[in-house]
């Protein structure tokens, strides 16, 4: 029983880590990402994509 609860606590700890790095680093609004020359992408408050 106590290594399901100390599997459990870690693996509740690690998503949580994933969150934070992800969320906090890697991701980004697309209108930002895909900015190239080929794609003509705005910031959503002028064009019909909503959050």
């Amino acid at each position: 029983m106590k290594a399901f609860l100390s599997a459990a606590v870690i693996a509740v700890i690690l998503g949580y880590g994933a969150y934070y790095v992800l969320d906090q680093t890697y991701q980004q609004p697309s209108h930002a990402v895909f900015t190239t020359e080929g794609a003509r992408v705005s910031d959503p408050g002028s064009n019909l994509i909503g959050y």
